[in-house]
This record gives structure tokens, C-alpha cells and sequence, in this order.
């Protein structure tokens, strides 16, 4: 006679659970940008700022809230343990340890090496262990959307949305030396000095970082986009919000020193949502996501590039500006292909 007491079944969280989770994560991503901001402006900087205490106070409240969310989860399954993690939420709770080693590894680092400056402190090993552990914190909300047996409803695309926007900012913040909604590079006139001079060098080093932005920018942004519309968390709006909340975070590190950066990205992504809503039943799935990262970039891109020149004008050539946008496309869209 089997004598021993079945597993209770781990239980999915609530969709409030969920947007709550994915809104502390965005609170927290928030005053990461907000300390950017300071260093990049120079504001006064020590560890007592309020960007600092907005930051780790966000931080404990997600840990906290984690917490909470697997004792009602207990409660729901009914086990015999404190805590259950939900489907969907391990890998948060993974990412609080590796954020909390990361920060043990960063104050180490600092000891050691001193405080970083200018790009220095975004690659540091510490702050990329930091950036990791940060990500996978964020993920709870996307990752049980997609353990959901029944079909996604508005209430859980709302917080697996949030959720990807996080995860975007923070690897945009972590790359944020190449984001092209904050580059100056095409106001930069490209040199036609000699071939191996030094001028020549320098000149096409700026343009080909410049053009380099364009293009990962690119792939920041249309991976998921096409990630939501794959896993069925597309919504009307969906990628607006996407797109826009990445151009602002970037924006906000200069000081908002062009707010029609943030304009006109919310315009070219609430016309891919019209193109996505138009197309989606009509196109097979995998012509819709070849269709939407070909028409990213070519609606996100020349509307930034006349927002610059408009604000700043243009250095680069009309044919360096035509490639920017030519090039993004045909990358946006092979990387799709062999994403399966």
C-alpha cells in the first residue's frame, strides 16, 4: 500500500501578482536609468542619493514581494513548506541571488580597482553580473504567461508585457554607449582624408560606431517584438509601448534633451501595431514577424534621423543616412529568419 501524500501541484501566480511584480521591476530599471542620468550629467554622486535609495528600496520591495507571492502560492497549493515558487518564477528568484553575489562582487571590485568612470562602468565583470541578475529578476511575469495552459487573456499580457519592457531597458541601459536614440554620430561630418591618416581613421571609426548603433538598436528592439507576437502577448499597443519606453529610458540620460526622440518612436510604433493588426489572421505567423522586423526599422529609423536633423542637422552623407535605415531592415529581418 503506497502510504505517501501526493505532491500538491505547483500553482501559477495571479495576474496581480504579476503586474505588481513586473511594476517594481519597472520602478526599480527606472532609478537604475535615473543614477545613469546623474553620472552621465555629473551630479553630485555618493552612495547617500535619492536615485540610490529609489534603487535599492525598489530592490527590497521585489525580493519582498517575491516572498510574498510564494507564501500565497503555499497557501493555494495547500503545502506543508512556507513557500512554493510559482510556475514561471524560479528563474527570479535565481536572478535575486545572482543580483545579490553581484553586488557582494561589485563592492569587492571597487575596493580593489577603484569606482568606474564613463563606459568602464558599464562593463565592469561586476555590473554585467549585476545586469544578468537584474534581467532574470524581471522575468517572473513573462515566464508564467507562457506556463499558462489557457489561452493569454488582456491580464496576463499587461504584466509579460512589463515585464519584456524591463528586460529590454536593461539591456539597452548595459549597451547604452551604442543606442541610436541618444547618438551624435550623424551630425558628424564623415572625413575624406586620406586612406590610413590618422583623420581618416578616427573619422570612420565615429561613422561605423554611429552605423553600429543603428543596427543594435535594431536587434534590441525587434526581438521582442517578434517574441511577443510568437508567444500569442501581442496586444494593440503592444509594441508603442515597446518601443517608446526603450527611446525614453535612452532619452533620459542626456537630460531629455530631445523629447521629439520619444515623439516620434511612439508614432512608428503605434503604426507597426496597425500593420500587426491589419496583417495578423491574413499572414501566416511567420510572414507577420518577417513583415514587423522589416517595417521596424524602416519606420523607427528615418523619423529619428529627421528628429536629429532637425534639432542638430545632419554630418553624414545621404548615402551613409539611406544605409542606416537599408542596412537595419535586411539585419532585422535575417536575424528573425533564424530565430525558429
Amino acid at each position: 500500500m503506497n502510504t505517501d501524500t501526493p505532491r500538491s501541484p505547483v500553482p501559477l501566480s495571479s495576474s496581480a501578482e504579476d503586474l505588481m511584480h513586473s511594476l517594481l521591476g519597472l520602478g526599480v530599471v527606472t532609478a537604475v536609468y535615473a543614477d545613469g542620468r546623474a553620472h552621465i550629467l555629473g551630479l553630485p554622486d555618493s552612495f547617500f542619493t535619492p536615485w540610490h535609495a529609489f534603487f535599492y528600496g525598489g530592490l527590497g520591495l521585489m525580493v519582498l514581494w517575491l516572498g510574498i507571492i510564494g507564501w500565497r502560492a503555499a497557501r493555494r497549493a495547500r503545502s506543508s513548506g512556507p513557500i512554493v515558487i510559482p510556475l514561471g518564477y524560479p528563474p527570479a528568484v535565481a536572478g535575486a541571488i545572482v543580483f545579490a553575489v553581484g553586488g557582494v562582487a561589485d563592492m569587492v571590485w571597487h575596493l580593489v580597482f577603484g569606482v568606474e568612470f564613463g563606459i568602464d562602468a558599464l562593463l565592469s565583470p561586476s555590473h554585467l553580473i549585476l545586469f544578468v541578475g537584474g534581467a532574470l529578476l524581471l522575468s517572473g511575469p513573462l515566464l508564467a504567461a507562457r506556463k499558462a495552459d489557457a489561452r493569454p487573456t488582456i491580464a496576463t499580457r499587461i504584466p509579460a508585457l512589463l515585464s519584456i519592457i524591463g528586460i529590454t531597458a536593461v539591456g539597452a541601459f548595459a549597451l547604452g554607449f551604442l543606442s541610436a536614440f541618444i547618438s551624435d554620430a550623424p551630425t558628424m561630418v564623415v572625413s575624406h582624408a586620406p586612406e590610413g591618416t590618422p583623420a581618416h581613421v578616427t573619422s570612420e571609426g565615429l561613422a561605423s560606431a554611429g552605423l553600429g548603433s543603428f543596427i543594435l538598436t535594431t536587434l534590441l528592439l525587434v526581438a521582442p517584438t517578434i517574441y511577443i507576437v510568437r508567444r500569442g502577448l501581442w496586444f494593440p499597443g503592444a509594441a508603442a509601448a515597446l518601443i517608446t519606453v526603450t527611446a525614453a529610458y535612452a532619452v533620459s540620460l542626456t537630460g531629455f534633451q530631445n523629447p521629439m526622440s520619444i515623439a516620434t518612436p511612439f508614432i512608428a510604433g503605434a503604426l507597426l501595431d496597425l500593420i500587426i493588426l491589419v496583417l495578423r489572421g491574413r499572414v501566416p505567423g511567420r510572414g507577420l514577424e518577417l513583415i514587423a522586423a522589416t517595417a521596424l526599422p524602416l519606420l523607427v529609423w528615418p523619423a529619428q534621423l529627421v528628429v536629429v536633423s532637425i534639432q542638430y542637422g545632419l554630418g553624414w552623407s545621404e548615402a551613409m543616412t539611406a544605409a542606416v535605415v537599408l542596412l537595419s531592415a535586411p539585419v532585422s529581418v535575417a536575424t528573425v529568419m533564424c530565430i525558429r
